[in-house]
């Protein structure tokens, strides 16, 4: 059941192009009435102009907050799992955002995310110390240890609204290095790796690296679970729609539902083979799993 669940979140950053077209839904899909459901006295979904523009960015937010739920459940016994904890909290944001049409809100605004992040990174890297302080002698490790993955989860956590970070509808902001990134990736025709903006794309890559991230992070953690080898599939997906961005494929074949699907599908299958064939436990993993028994049986002891 665990794999199917896998192999169904790994079709949500192309779910949107599955159902619909630009010029609505799809003719074989069911009309349900939630597109009606969702749109509002300004004819907007949620505030998008578009079923299929709402659906493309709540899928591929619910998708990077799933990973990152995965994540941190696999990172139970991880010195990392307090900093990990406020990616996941920016993940579950995010999605409230959407889900509440809160995202041309104040709750949306970068300097006040930024400031939230900065608290809750500091109050989590304060209980990081606090855990392991009594535990370790070595307590400048410990420090130096919980900076260095607060400052790395901090960053992914900016990931989503990195391009309200360094830009505005006009280009970079006045604060903002100009590094020559942007002309080196504009072609003749003034498209920026065939999209309209600089802000498109560092929005794009933003929210498909947020969403691919996570999940390269469950499958590392999951060691000794039977359905980590069916994690690289959304590990593989994901990876596949930031390269789609980056070579300027979105209007291609390569981007086609189709061509997802037959990966999606292709991988799967491969995955399958290789489990049931080659089902075998290593002496690593028994011992990974014996542990992990005998931490929850001491857990349930102490209760």
């Amino acid at each position: 059941m665990g794999v199917l669940v896998i192999l169904i979140l790994s079709t949500l950053p192309y779910f949107h192009d599955i159902i619909s077209t630009k010029d609505g839904l799809k003719d074989w899909v069911p009309i349900l009435g939630i597109e009606r459901l969702l749109t509002g006295t300004d004819k907007s979904i949620l505030g998008y102009s578009t079923y299929r523009v709402f659906l493309y960015t709540f899928l591929i937010f619910s998708f990077g907050m799933v990973g990152f739920l995965k994540w941190f459940s696999s990172a139970k016994h991880k010195f990392y799992r307090y900093a990990l904890l406020g990616a996941t909290i920016s993940s579950i944001y995010h999605v409230m955002l959407i889900v509440f049409k809160l995202r041309r809100t104040v709750l949306n605004d970068p300097e006040y995310k930024l400031l939230g992040l900065a608290l809750l990174f500091l109050t989590l890297a304060l209980l990081t110390i606090k855990k392991q302080w009594n535990n370790s002698t070595k307590k400048a490790s410990i420090v130096f240890k919980t900076i260095g993955f607060c400052v790395a989860f901090f960053l992914i956590s900016l990931l989503p609204f990195l391009h309200d970070v360094i830009t505005d509808r006009n280009g970079l902001l006045p604060h903002i290095p100009n590094l020559g990134i942007e002309k080196m990736l504009t072609d003749e025709n003034n498209m920026v790796r065939g999209l309209n903006s600089y802000r498109l794309l560092l929005y794009l890559l933003g929210i498909y690296l947020f969403a691919h991230i996570p999940w390269i992070g469950a499958f590392m953690d999951s060691r000794g679970s039977r359905i980590r080898p069916f994690l690289l599939v959304p590990v593989v997906l994901s990876l596949y729609q930031v390269i789609i961005i980056l070579m300027s494929w979105r209007e291609t074949e390569f981007n086609s539902p189709s061509a997802n699907l037959y990966i999606t599908l292709g991988l799967s299958l491969l995955l399958a083979i290789n489990f049931f064939y080659n089902n075998k436990v290593s002496p690593q993993t028994r011992i990974i799993q014996k542990e992990r028994a005998t931490i929850k049986s001491n857990e349930n002891e102490n209760r």
